[in-house]
């Protein structure tokens, strides 16, 4: 069988076409509200925006919280977009268990799932590249797109809750994937010994939970790993036909999230082996980004909409923050207007 990723080859041309990436945003984290004010509602943390920029990619912030229209309007002009990790409430129990907790990313990873599936469906039976749209889940982010597709968030079981860097154990056949295709030998088995995933979670999907909830045909786990009590739950999976993708640990924190001003428990990750396998997820995945031809109309319609246009906060001061640097929006958080201001070009040479 072909997937669309092979069918989807991309040109000379676009192998060095720079692709437009969007992170969707997450419910803010009450720790964070605690320290920069409670007028925010959702952050990304600027770790993903670092991931995929250091594998070439521009990024783009995906509010959350918007109507249909806009995910399919900003699926209209991106190569791909990635669902981070949080901390959201998703059964009725969550939020019983946790009353800060909101969910606005839940339903907005749902219309950003449902769009991906419609392009990537069509962009099958019509052989059309600009329609392949890949996604990248990435812990909750991995969470919601099997949720979404099961329909069901009953597909996710209780885990014990793990903050700490572990190796992957590669399914046999890893290398009939999308994702590990070409990955060398060595690689895999620095992969299987090195502990370079950062995992800091306490909910798991399991290859049992894939099946009974008829996902199996679909998705294929690449990795595995064990809890504590020893339940194995998938660690890596891809869909079997369209450029989907997930991890339930966090490549992104490997490099990106060495905290200081407290104990890190993902200490292991920060290895130079721990960070270039790390770094194998976001570059990987920026290379099936740059397959799809979507563009903004202009450089100043792009210009406005990147995430250059807002800077981080400092929250690695704070002993009870979990990242070094994110990005803080309020609720009607919009792109800004384009400036209607003149600038005088500059020559290189007088630089």
């Amino acid at each position: 069988m072909t997937t669309m990723a092979e069918s989807a080859s991309p040109s000379c041309e676009s192998r060095y076409e720079i692709p437009s990436i969007g992170v969707m945003c997450i419910d803010i984290a009450s720790t964070l509200q605690q320290n920069f004010g409670r007028k925010f509602h959702s952050y990304i943390a600027a770790s993903y925006v670092k991931l995929l920029e250091a594998s070439g990619a521009h990024v783009v912030p995906i509010w959350i919280g918007r109507d249909r229209a806009y995910y399919a309007s900003m699926m209209d002009q991106l190569n791909g977009i990635l669902l981070p990790g949080g901390a959201v409430f998703i059964a009725e129990a969550d939020r019983q268990a946790r009353p800060d907790l909101t969910s606005d990313c839940v339903r907005s990873a749902e219309h950003i799932y449902q769009l991906a599936m419609e392009r990537n469906q069509r962009a099958r039976k019509q052989d059309d590249v600009g329609g392949y749209f890949p996604i990248w889940g990435t812990c909750l982010g991995f969470q919601l797109l099997l949720i979404h597709a099961a329909e069901d968030p009953r597909i996710r079981t209780d885990c014990q809750p793990m903050r700490k860097a572990m190796p992957v154990k590669l399914v046999d056949n890893y290398q009939k994937s999308q994702l590990f295709k070409s990955l060398p030998h060595s690689v895999a088995e620095e992969m299987e010994k090195q502990p370079f995933a950062c995992h800091q979670h306490r909910y798991c999907i399991t290859k049992e939970s894939l099946e009974s909830c008829g996902l199996a045909n679909d998705w294929s786990p690449l990795a595995t790993q064990k809890d504590p009590t020893g339940l194995e739950f998938i660690t890596i999976i891809e869909h079997r036909r369209f450029p989907i993708f997930g991890c339930q640990f966090h490549p992104e924190r490997a490099a990106f999230e060495q905290r200081f001003n407290a104990k890190d428990l993902c200490y292991l990750a920060h290895s130079s082996s721990g960070i270039e396998l790390s770094q194998i997820f976001g570059s990987r995945f920026v290379d099936v980004c740059r397959r799809n031809t979507n563009r903004f109309d202009t450089p100043k319609l792009k210009a406005r909409h990147l995430i250059w246009n807002w800077q981080p906060v400092f929250s690695g001061q704070f002993e009870d923050s979990n990242w070094l640097q994110c990005y803080l929006f309020e609720k009607d958080v919009n792109y800004p207007e384009e400036r209607n201001e003149s600038v005088e070009s500059t020559s290189t040479d007088d630089l």
